[in-house]
């Protein structure tokens, strides 16, 4: 049982001299209070010769009170109580002390309770959940876009790639007058793609045959409507469309006019004095007129004809 600080100077002496004096009747040193209390023995020997001035103060001083007076032996509360005098402080109110502990535990266990109640972190959660939605409706988009992408650049190569598989000297337009070639073009020394165009017809008809070669031939029978050798000066015109895919050759005036494919709906117009010579692989996909007036070909699909026309009309038929 600790003994009563007052009791033991039989009130007489300061608070320090008190001190000491437990100390030495125990036979206690510093260095033992120092070691057992881990207060240094500066500090105690502050207390004992009431330098208070060289301690921390406040709540340190009534520590370091309380720490000496329970390893010496004597009560801790009336040796703060005597320390306080001592250095003219104010002796806390008890009362008010415990009050705010209660309401400093209080406190804390309502915060405890708040922080578990509300412990998860669903803001980050909500966050990450928010960053994943985004990166999924961004690559939906994307892959999307890229779907739309291909199918564009299908449509493009589609539209660039040419509809027939044989090539064509001469690029063939729905109305209008055609496009001449060079004067002094040959038809007897065909480009690469005239010449597969050539070896495609010989497969089905044989030996295709030239315009050139085709104005040399003899007179058939079916010979047409007009005077063979019969050539004027007036102007006339032949109009050529195509029904189908057909592959022709017009000369108008010795001049190689038109030379390739026509595509399904193509008109062409040939404007001639002298003569027109018109030959094509596929005479049943063709329809022609000499100055508006129709001109009837009775031929299959993939018959060869060669027609001659002059300002009188058709002047040679020739069916291969």
């Amino acid at each position: 049982m600790a003994k009563s600080f007052e009791q033991t100077g039989s009130g007489a002496g300061r608070f320090g001299e008190r001190l000491r004096r437990e100390r030495e009747m125990r036979g206690i040193s510093l260095d033992d209070i120092a070691a057992a209390t881990k207060i240094g023995t500066r500090l105690l020997r502050a207390l004992e010769e009431e330098h208070f001035d060289s301690l921390p103060g406040g709540i340190f001083n009534k520590g370091y009170v309380r720490a000496y007076a329970k390893y010496v032996g004597i009560d801790e509360e009336e040796a703060v109580a005597e320390y306080l005098t001592a250095a003219s402080e104010t002796a806390p109110d008890v009362r008010l002390i415990a009050h705010q502990n209660s309401s400093t535990h209080g406190d804390a266990s309502q915060s405890g309770s708040v922080a578990s109640r509300g412990g998860f972190p669903f803001l980050p959660v909500i966050i990450l959940l928010l960053v994943i939605a985004g990166a999924v409706g961004g690559w939906h988009l994307y892959q999307q876009r890229q779907g739309e992408r291909r199918e564009s650049n299908k449509a493009h190569e589609a539209a660039a790639t040419p509809s027939s598989s044989v090539g064509s000297a001469t690029i063939l337009e729905s109305s209008g007058n055609p496009t001449p070639e060079p004067v002094g073009a040959t038809p007897s020394a065909p480009t690469p793609e005239n010449a597969s165009a050539s070896q495609a017809a010989s497969s089905v008809r044989g030996p295709v045959q030239t315009v050139e070669a085709a104005e040399n031939l003899p007179h058939p029978s079916n010979s047409g409507t007009g005077t063979a050798g019969s050539e004027s000066g007036a102007p006339f015109e032949v109009t050529v469309r195509a029904k189908d895919r057909a592959r022709v050759e017009i000369k108008s005036d010795g001049k190689i006019l038109v030379k390739g494919v026509m595509n399904p709906d193509d008109v062409k117009t040939i404007h001639a004095t002298n003569k027109v010579v018109f030959w094509t692989a596929n005479a049943g996909e063709i329809e022609l007129s000499f100055n508006g007036k129709i001109i009837p070909l009775n031929s299959g699909g993939n018959d060869e004809q060669v027609l001659v026309f002059n300002s009188r009309g058709l002047s040679r038929l020739t069916t291969q």
